[in-house]
């Protein structure tokens, strides 16, 4: 057993596992400062090597300018497309860029969002919006099953419509628990 883990091991320090290809929306990552977070710092070290994805029915669904700025790692999770694999918890981050409006979306699992980076409104099921941003020990949005929400992304001094290519993008770190193997879906 341990001959066939030190082989494997060793494949993969020789780079012989391919590295996946990033989506577009990693080239909005250069204008991310890190500052002081160990986390969205190590996020943005080790980001061009991670496994990018997108919700597969988007593509078809948003308009070619989100889907441009947007992508997600899914780092514990159902599935292939996840680093580490897990039945029992979705954990990932996930970057829009400056001006995207996510729209009202829903999926089985329960959710919680936290800004690593950026400016965002969330607006929950209740209709009651609130802006998040980094920094803010605990602070986060969360959404029940099947509750409807959507974001906006922003920029600094309140531009309503940023160009994602003059403003840093949105880092959001997420968690799913629940029925964590279905896509959301536009609602």
């Amino acid at each position: 057993m341990l001959g066939i883990v030190s082989e494997e091991l060793a494949r993969i320090v020789e780079g012989e596992v391919p590295v996946p290809e990033p989506l577009p929306v990693t080239r909005l990552l250069a204008r991310v400062d890190a500052g002081d977070d160990p986390v969205l710092g190590s996020f943005l070290d080790l980001a061009g090597v991670l496994p990018w994805t997108q919700t597969r029915v988007y593509p078809d669904a948003l308009p070619a300018e989100f889907i441009r700025n947007y992508g997600y790692v899914r780092l514990l999770g159902p599935g292939g497309g996840a680093v580490v694999h897990s039945e029992r918890v979705a954990l990932g981050v996930g970057v829009w860029g400056a001006g995207l409006h996510y729209p009202r979306h829903a999926h089985p699992a329960e959710e919680a969002y936290h800004v690593l980076a950026g400016k965002v409104r969330f607006r929950g099921a209740g209709g009651v919006s609130r802006e998040l941003s980094p920094g803010t020990p605990g602070d986060c949005a969360r959404n029940r099953p099947e509750e409807p929400h959507e974001l906006w992304f922003g920029a600094p001094g309140g531009i309503e419509k940023p160009d994602p290519e003059m403003y840093p993008p949105c880092v959001l770190a997420w968690a799913w628990v629940g029925e964590i193997g279905v896509d959301a879906r536009l609602v």
